[in-house]
């Protein structure tokens, strides 16, 4: 299938929403007790913003379309000015990554990825980061392929209300 990857444009911001809000399931965390429906609500109500966002030289939206029909096939949020955590650094950063799933595998993903890091490289950045879930490992090894490695761990735990109390609790 031949495509383009172009700059997104306001009548993609739809397509964008839709897209990324069918997906995000993969990016749900399975330690997290919420329903699929409430996270992609969650998603979409998030991703509005993009309407008002389109003209930021900031960030690089980018969408792939077949260039038969102009369906649309992926997208990539990126932005150009984002703070590193820790150093306070400005670097890139990728917001979302996502590609229809039937396509998944025939390099969509990797165009749109090198579109998004040559618009941060162009920026000045010196870095680019993201976020991936642990437990999605198709993403994480697509992220490894790409030259991403691991720089921080986020962790969590499922607190139950036994915990509290006995935490609270005096040592016996």
């Amino acid at each position: 299938m031949e495509y383009i990857i172009r700059r997104a444009k306001k009548s993609d911001v739809p397509k964008i929403i839709d897209l990324a809000r069918r997906m995000v399931k993969y990016s749900t965390s399975p330690f997290r007790g919420i329903s699929d429906e409430a996270v992609q609500e969650f998603r979409e109500k998030d991703l509005i913003s993009l309407y008002s966002s389109l003209a930021n030289p900031a960030l690089g939206i980018f969408v792939a379309e077949a260039t038969s029909d102009g369906r649309f096939l992926g997208h990539v949020i990126s932005s150009s000015s984002f703070l590193e955590s820790t150093t306070g650094e400005e670097q890139g950063y990728i917001f979302d990554l996502s590609v229809e799933e039937e396509l998944w595998g025939t390099g969509i993903a990797k165009n749109l990825m090198d579109m998004a890091e040559e618009f941060i490289l162009d920026s000045g950045m010196k870095y680019i980061a993201l976020n991936v879930t642990s437990s999605n490992g198709r993403a994480v090894g697509f992220y490894e392929k790409m030259g991403f490695v691991e720089e921080r761990k986020r962790m969590i735990k499922v607190l139950k209300s036994s915990d509290k109390d006995e935490s609270q609790s005096p040592p016996a």
